[in-house]
């Protein structure tokens, strides 16, 4: 898909609930082409909740998502023409080959791209074994076939949870340059890393200020 430089995603006072409790304190934020942002806070804090929420695969929240100033509910075939998450659980079949796993995911997109896999297997290193059993794949090898999917799949937003995860310094290092040149043509990126990343162009972070709903919790509980 061609990159569209308008693209705007806005986040107004968007707070995730865990137990009717919310996770951290309201945030808002906004982005527009060619900007990244990285989502910080301890473990726990609701970096996961807050991009699953983002990419509606969690309604426990409470504020406003906005992709080109609609509200996502009132766009989402266009929202998600336009996005790609890759999570920790990578979404993956082990009973199919790298190559038919990518095959698969075009094909929910309504696109069949053999040459753009090949392509992106080989910028990953791992275009010789496009016909092994992901099941086979060590965790590294897994995680940089999950990532073909930001090759094989251009789109605009891609939303990262931990991309850097079980990736050597050579996979890390090519990650960076794909987020520079996703960067560059005009895409967005929010991720999440444990991970100090130096390597991404105009990267700002956004950090989540814990609420006290745990204390809160145990004490509606007796617990405390």
């Amino acid at each position: 898909m061609q990159q569209k430089p308008d693209n705007r995603l806005k986040i107004e006072n968007l707070t995730v609930f865990r137990s009717e409790l919310p996770l951290f304190e309201p945030v808002s934020f906004s982005m527009k082409a060619g900007e990244a942002i990285q989502i910080k806070g301890t473990n726990g804090s609701g970096k996961t909740s807050l991009l699953r929420c983002l990419c509606g695969l969690s309604h426990r929240h409470q504020g406003l998502i906005r992709w080109n100033d609609a509200n996502i509910d009132d766009v989402k075939d266009d929202f998600y023409a336009h996005l790609l998450y890759i999570g920790h659980a990578l979404g993956l079949k082990p009973k199919l080959s790298i190559e038919q796993n990518l095959d698969f995911y075009q094909q929910l997109r309504f696109t069949q791209d053999q040459a753009i896999i090949l392509q992106a297997l080989e910028q990953l290193k791992i275009g010789a074994y496009h016909d092994e059993l992901v099941g086979n794949l060590s965790a590294g090898q897994k995680r940089r076939v999950a990532l073909a999917r930001i090759i094989s799949e251009p789109v605009s937003l891609w939303v990262l949870d931990e991309p850097m995860v079980a990736l050597d310094v050579e996979g890390q290092a090519w990650l960076e340059r794909a987020c520079n040149q996703h960067l560059a043509d005009g895409g967005m990126i929010i991720l999440t890393s444990h991970q100090t990343i130096e390597g991404i162009n105009g990267l700002t972070e956004l950090r989540l200020n814990e609420t006290n709903w745990k204390e809160t919790y145990l004490m509606d509980e007796g617990l405390a």
